[in-house]
């Protein structure tokens, strides 16, 4: 059984593939190539924007005390 993750880490998910990055610049590193990656397909891409536009909370939690960080991508 997999153990909870510690405080403060996995607060920055790639909407593309779903990982989890405990800090911004890891994600924007990993992000721009998988990203490309995704939207190389009709299906990718249609996924990508569905997940783009669906809230996530940190390790998919369902807290709305913490507002999820999504990737750099966003505009907020």
């Amino acid at each position: 059984m997999p153990t909870p993750a510690s405080p403060g880490t996995n607060q920055f998910r790639c909407n593309a593939c779903g990982r989890y990055f405990n800090a911004a610049d890891e994600l924007s590193t990993h992000e721009a190539d998988c990203r490309a990656a995704k939207v190389a397909t009709h299906t990718g891409a249609e996924n990508l924007r569905e997940e783009d536009s669906r809230p996530h909370a940190p390790n998919d939690a369902e807290s709305k005390e913490h507002p999820f960080k999504h990737g750099t991508k966003q505009t907020d």
